[in-house]
Order: C-alpha cells, then structure tokens, then sequence
C-alpha cells in the first residue's frame, strides 16, 4: 500500500489547461530523446480530489547496462532496481542517503532498464522559484515516495505527466551531477535543462544548443 504522503500546499494547481498525458510511444523512443521531451512537461500529484505538480525543467538520461552511472549497469537487477526494467512510461523511484526520495521515469520497451531523473521543476506562479529544484526537493513537493516506484504514469492514478504544450524550453546540456564515480561516464553529455528557468538546481556548464 502506498503511504499518501502530503504534497507542499503551494504546488496546488488546475490540470486542465496545461497539456494532454501523452501515450506509451512517448516513453518508449530513445532515452535522450526522451529526456529532452520531458523538459516542459508537467509532473502531477493527486492529493485528496485536489491535484499538486511542477513544470520539469531539468533532466538527465540514464543508458541501462553500459551506463555506470546507472543504477542497472551491468544488468543488475535487484528488487529495488526492478522497476527500471519495466516498459516505458513507469516510474522508478529510490532512496538516497536512505532518506530521500528521487523520482525516474523509465523508458523503452520491457526489459531495457533505462530511465530519466527528474532533477528540477518549477512550482506553480507564487510559490517559492526553487521549491522543487533538486530531486530530493521535486519528489519532497510534491510527496512522493518510494512507495510510488513502479506505478504506471498512464493508469491514470495519483501520479500523471503530461507533456509540454507550447514551445519546447532552450536546452543546455551538460554531464550528469555527482557520478564522478562512473568513469567514462562521468564526462557523458546527458544533463539537459531549461537555460531561463530559476529553478535549475545544479550548474550552468555549458552553452545551449
């Protein structure tokens, strides 16, 4: 059972006008792509009949097996790590520091353990500009929590995304933050973020594309 963890009152907003819940074919395409597609999108939590959320606006792409920044390298498979296994479209959600929480959404088909972090959003006009901006502070918002892992974004429960409407945000790009330990994969380039936002929650490394 999930814990129905209560998001921060200031995400409160009205859905109806922000964008449609895009398909399984969405989440299947190539994890960058995806990752990129993701910037503008809106990240929705239902909380007694009211719902709470955020506009992503930066993410980084994790590439399964050979990726060692990956929580799924080396095909590992683990309970916690099942989720990423799973198709398109689900999240993955884990603990860090064994406190916070920090929300994925898988991509591809079953079995191709790849995901996106969602590092940063921003809170609905009013709130605080960097209430969301880190993982940990995203899923804090917006009370989610590991229970949530493994819940399919297109079932239509408590937790939704719906893609960007309107023009896609000025990307900049960058390596990932804090997988120094991943070798080459430290230096790969799959950070991206919405270079205007001021809820970006890491450094602006590079110039945008």
């Amino acid at each position: 059972m999930i814990a129905k963890t209560a998001p921060d009152p200031r995400t409160r907003l009205d859905p109806r006008s922000l964008g449609r819940q895009p398909e399984r074919v969405f989440y299947r395409r190539d994890t960058v792509t995806v990752a990129r597609a993701l910037l503008g999108a809106w990240l929705l939590r239902r909380f007694r009949g009211a719902w709470y959320g955020g506009r992503i606006v930066e993410t980084e792409a994790y590439l399964g097996v050979q990726d060692r920044a990956a929580h799924s390298w080396g095909s590992r498979r683990t309970p916690r790590v099942e989720p990423m296994y799973a198709d398109g479209g689900h999240l993955y959600v884990f603990l860090v520091y064994g406190m916070h929480s920090c929300a994925n959404v898988v991509t591809r088909g079953p079995g191709r353990p790849e995901a996106v972090l969602l590092r940063a959003a921003e809170a609905p006009p009013g709130a605080p500009p960097r209430l969301l901006s880190g993982p940990a502070k995203l899923c804090e918002g917006l009370g989610i929590t590991v229970g949530w892992s493994g819940v399919d974004l297109l079932s239509g429960g408590d937790v939704r995304l719906l893609a960007r409407r309107g023009p896609r945000p000025r990307i900049a790009v960058s390596p990932r933050i804090g997988v120094g330990y991943a070798q080459e994969a430290a230096s790969w380039p799959l950070r991206f973020y919405d270079r205007h936002s001021p809820s970006v929650s890491g450094p602006r490394r590079r110039e945008p594309e």
